[in-house]
């Protein structure tokens, strides 16, 4: 954080006891109808199936290490091996994080790791609605590459009922064969 106060947070791999704080974070996330389609928090079990585990980090209070932040993943985009190199992120924050640089310092780490595993493209799916991820991806270099209209109908939130557009972000990485040791 060049040219910034210190950071009071510090990141570090998920830990499973850290799941119950990250699925809270997530169902606020939920509990915004602007952050997935999804109903519900999945269990710890579906999590880390679902994720690259090697991408999970957590943002941690300095003087409380306990207290999460926010954390950030990338899943795969698909189960077929040619795509393995694309991933699809996903960053949630708790409202004691806003302004102190968290989704920000969790997307670079998220980027930096995706970069070490060999990977060479991240997506993320945004609702329009959602200008404060979307405002944070176009920030690291993410570009909006199009929109998918009407790809699903909510079935909670302030959105119940209507179909929802998803805007797809992308950042490209260096491809493995290009990236010097």
């Amino acid at each position: 954080m060049t040219g910034m106060a210190e950071a009071t947070f510090t990141l570090r791999p998920i830990r499973s006891t850290d799941y119950g704080q990250v699925r809270e974070i997530y169902e606020m996330g939920l509990g915004s109808g602007h952050a997935t389609y999804e109903t519900e928090a999945p269990t710890w079990k579906k999590f880390v199936n679902s994720k690259i585990l090697e991408s999970v980090y957590v943002a941690v209070e300095k003087d409380d290490p306990e207290k999460i932040l926010g954390w950030v993943a990338a899943a795969p985009i698909s189960s077929r091996s040619v795509f393995h190199g694309v991933v699809e992120n996903s960053i949630y924050t708790h409202p004691d994080s806003r302004g102190r640089g968290v989704a920000g310092a969790l997307l670079d780490h998220l980027i930096e790791t995706c970069q070490r595993l060999g990977k060479w493209g991240i997506h993320a799916w945004v609702f329009p609605e959602n200008q404060g991820s979307a405002a944070l991806h176009k920030s690291r270099g993410f570009e909006k590459v199009g929109t998918y209209h009407h790809l699903a109908k909510m079935t909670y939130g302030e959105m119940a009922g209507h179909w929802r557009d998803t805007d797809i972000y992308e950042k490209l990485l260096p491809k493995p064969d290009e990236q010097l040791d």
